[in-house]
């Protein structure tokens, strides 16, 4: 089961999605924005659906209007397929703009998805571990709020412990650092490094999210934080999902970053933490910042990326029209 891009969908079937989100949340650990993105079902067009609900106005009262789509060129088709095995992790929306981005074919997510489904390529990814349920306003500004935790990393034949502090406007990964304890100094020590990468600060920022482990409730961190400036926020008791963006993140370097890597010894954990860090900020499109990298929202301008994609789109459209017509010039020439 899952959303089909484009689609105009019924009022029953509109019901039924909703009955099913809500029923998976109900007998199951995920939450609703995990069902959504299983789904791959927006958010916004979710909870669109379930206000129209709750007013009998499921049914839509215009007709739909449908996007002028130009069929996939037999180049961009292989361009794209030839992308999507080199990089089977990736669903078809990062896809998408990731090879707009690289030049590679100036494509829609609907018509990529159409070109992997015809091809048998669309990544088939592991069921999500639950969301926060309940999140605060999220931050409008980078270095407003940064997120705090620690990763277990065995690398034999012991545990080290990575500390990552994570951005939370543009899930940018400011800092890290890869311990040999879990002591609360080493981790001052981090955020202090981080600290010193920021040319200015507002009053009380950035505000330090984290949870209750030994190291956030010393005297020692709450002096520090005091003597910094910055305003400490603890998350919710036994609920780490509060701090579900470095949670995230920490997933995210297990099933992507460290797939593959030799981390047989402390030296190469962190060459491949390192090979990775960069990847993540300046390379990797993240879904939750319209598909760019975390690097345009916390330093860059991304209202400038995303124009810059809108014409490199035009472009392609321009090209397969020209393409097409080209063709039909030839087969009435030979015909």
């Amino acid at each position: 089961m899952a959303i089909e891009p484009y689609r105009h969908y019924a009022a029953s079937e509109k019901q039924r999605l909703l009955d099913t989100v809500q029923h998976i949340e109900a007998v199951s650990d995920f939450s609703v924005r995990d069902v959504l993105d299983q789904l791959d079902m927006a958010h916004a067009t979710y909870y669109r659906w379930q206000a129209r609900a709750g007013r009998a106005r499921l049914a839509d009262t215009h007709t739909p209007r449908v996007r002028q789509s130009v069929s996939p060129t037999p180049k961009e088709r292989a361009a794209v397929c030839d992308f999507a095995r080199a990089h089977p992790l990736m669903g078809y929306k990062r896809l998408t703009w990731d090879m707009v981005d690289r030049d590679i074919a100036y494509l829609r997510p609907g018509q990529v998805y159409q070109v992997l489904q015809t091809a048998n390529l669309l990544a088939r990814r592991p069921p999500l571990a639950p969301d926060p349920l309940r999140r605060p306003a999220p931050p409008d500004r980078p270095d407003q709020v940064w997120h705090i935790d620690l990763m277990y990393l065995y690398i034999k034949p012991r545990w080290y412990y990575l500390v990552d502090i994570l951005d939370g406007y543009s899930r940018y990964l400011v800092h890290w650092k890869l311990h040999l304890t879990m002591h609360a100094d080493l981790v001052m020590l981090t955020v202090q490094e981080a600290l010193e990468t920021l040319s200015s600060r507002r009053p009380g920022e950035p505000q330090l999210v984290h949870d209750h482990g030994s190291q956030f409730i010393s005297r020692e961190w709450r002096t520090f934080v005091t003597l910094a400036g910055a305003d400490d926020i603890k998350t919710r008791v036994a609920h780490p999902e509060s701090n579900g963006r470095v949670e995230r993140l920490h997933r995210t370097h297990r099933e992507e970053g460290l797939i593959g890597e030799d981390i047989t010894n402390y030296a190469k954990a962190v060459a491949a933490l390192t090979r990775w860090h960069g990847y993540y900020n300046h390379r990797r499109p993240h879904s939750a910042l319209r598909y760019l990298r975390p690097v345009d929202y916390y330093r860059g301008d991304p209202a400038a990326r995303l124009a810059e994609r809108r014409q490199k789109l035009q472009q392609g459209l321009t090209i397969r029209q020209t393409y097409w017509k080209d063709e039909e010039k030839l087969e009435a020439a030979g015909g």
